[in-house]
């Protein structure tokens, strides 16, 4: 053991990592200066000891200290050496506290923690019944990360890596705009467009732009809950109101409205969140007229559009609103696959615009040569040929499950089969618990939800999204498999 220096003895070298030794040999020296145990204005050994202590080369310990040298941790005096940098602020220990019998490292930063907020899930599991996402094998990958790379290389640095438009790329606005006409009915202009990261950006900005403290915002009593989050972050007071097999219980929301002023109603129109029902076109008349005579907007999250396997296509309310009265949603997340985050919002320029003041505070942009790919890909006809293809291989996918959970699990659980969409909203009989239920999947390499992010505030339903259109047939069955194996234990627990 070296005497001289005994914090070169805790100086760890490890030749497996990708991190060459001599920068491990550096960092581990800076991390000593900043805790203190290396005092400012303490001289290094010389390359010779180091060197001989640590076992490595002394061009290692060269190189390492030039690495000390270039960051500004220490400094050289001419016929003196190196010596650590008197500037350097000292940095002590973490504080520590006792909790529950264990010690834990604590900041000292302050901080109010939002007890109704949670960090995305992210499973690491094998199999997956998620919340209902694409399978990123059928997307256009290829042409995709061809047309990437094509404007990588044709396109000039200053206009592919400078500022770009905060309202997004303008050939994707045009030919977005072109799109909702012609299929969904809309009447739109790419200057009442705006490019998101995805929809839960969406929702955010617009939450931020029209919501003040105290005002009234409609949901299901089932909803998404992220957008909930959004909502509530912005100052909102949640009404919630019914959903049943037709949708949104409109006739609960017009007594609602005889005693509560609201300022926004949120709906996913086309398919629930999470019940998968698609809101009937009697109620979305009355809905519109709501808002009409009560002076309200309309938030529709439409963001599986594309995905209605039964040929009965049923137009957004967007497609109805002559009064600039509904705010239209939607994103490729869904459509191509869920890391793409770029979605789009339909609304009146003057939301836009307060769209832009907000997002500016976090993001400034959206990924402009990811969406210039997307509209390329657009104009070509590539996505139209994706969508055909994967809403055919989605539909038999629906079918399949839906089979599958008939056959093998009707005595635990029921659903309906939706008429679209890339999930089934399955409700779980009593006495299965689906949080025990989801714990012993886990164990067994299948992602299964509790059921927490789908329960309203104070109820359990027992009940959970199963997406399926991310899984072939045969990931399918070795997935039902394994639920059938946490079902059989389950029970012999009980």
């Amino acid at each position: 053991m070296n005497i001289n220096f005994p914090y070169l003895n805790g100086i760890s070298i490890d030749r497996n990592r990708e991190s060459p030794v001599y920068l491990q040999i550096a960092r581990e020296l800076s991390m000593l200066m900043k805790q203190g145990v290396i005092k400012p204005g303490q001289k290094l050994p010389g390359s010779r000891i180091m060197a001989e202590i640590l076992k490595v080369n002394r061009n290692t310990i060269s190189l390492a200290t030039d690495e000390l040298l270039t960051e500004g941790w220490v400094v050289a005096r001419p016929r003196s050496g190196l010596f650590v940098n008197e500037k350097l602020p000292l940095v002590r220990e973490p504080l520590k506290t006792e909790l529950a019998g264990k010690e834990e490292k604590v900041s000292g930063i302050r901080l109010e923690p939002n007890p109704n907020l949670q960090p995305p899930q992210v499973s690491q599991c094998t199999l997956a019944f998620n919340d209902g996402v694409p399978d990123p094998r059928l997307s256009p990958l290829n042409e995709l990360g061809r047309e990437y790379h094509r404007l990588l290389k044709k396109g000039g640095p200053l206009s592919l890596f400078g500022y770009a438009d905060a309202q997004g790329e303008p050939l994707l606005r045009k030919l977005m705009s072109r799109e909702l006409n012609e299929h969904r009915g809309l009447n739109t202009s790419p200057e009442n467009l705006f490019i998101s990261r995805g929809s839960i950006m969406a929702i955010y900005l617009i939450a931020r732009a029209t919501i003040k403290p105290g005002d009234g915002v409609v949901t299901g009593e089932l909803s998404y809950q992220t957008a909930n989050f959004s909502f509530e972050d912005a100052g909102a007071r949640l009404f919630r109101i019914p959903v049943d097999e037709k949708g949104l219980d409109t006739a609960a929301l017009e007594a609602l409205l005889e005693r509560e002023k609201i300022r926004m109603l949120y709906i996913t129109s086309h398919h629930h969140h999470p019940t998968t029902v698609t809101l009937a076109p009697e109620r979305r008349v009355h809905l519109y007229e709501l808002a009409r005579k009560r002076g309200f907007f309309i938030l529709e999250d439409d963001y599986d559009f594309d995905y209605h396997y039964e040929n009965k296509p049923t137009l957004p309310i967007a497609g109805m609103d002559a009064h600039g009265l509904v705010v239209y949603i939607g994103s490729w997340s869904k459509t191509i696959y869920p890391g793409i985050r770029t979605g789009f919002v339909v609304a009146p320029q003057e939301l836009i615009a307060e769209m832009i003041k907000y997002r500016r505070i976090s993001d400034r942009q959206g990924d402009h040569v990811i969406e210039r790919s997307i509209a390329n890909l657009m104009h070509d006809g590539t996505m139209h040929r994706y969508l055909r293809k994967s809403k055919k291989i989605y539909r038999a996918r629906k079918e399949y499950f839906c089979r599958l959970l008939r056959e093998r699990f009707s005595a635990w659980l029921d659903f309906q089969e939706p008429e679209g969409g890339m999930a089934v909203w399955v409700k779980f009989k009593a006495p299965v618990s689906l949080p025990e239920l989801a714990r012993i999947c886990k164990k067994k390499d299948l992602y299964l939800s509790d059921g927490a992010a789908y329960n309203p505030p104070d109820r359990h339903l027992n009940a959970c999204r199963m997406g399926f259109a991310h899984m072939t047939e045969e990931e399918m069955e070795k997935a039902c498999a394994i639920l059938e194996e946490a079902f059989a234990e389950l029970e012999g627990s009980n």
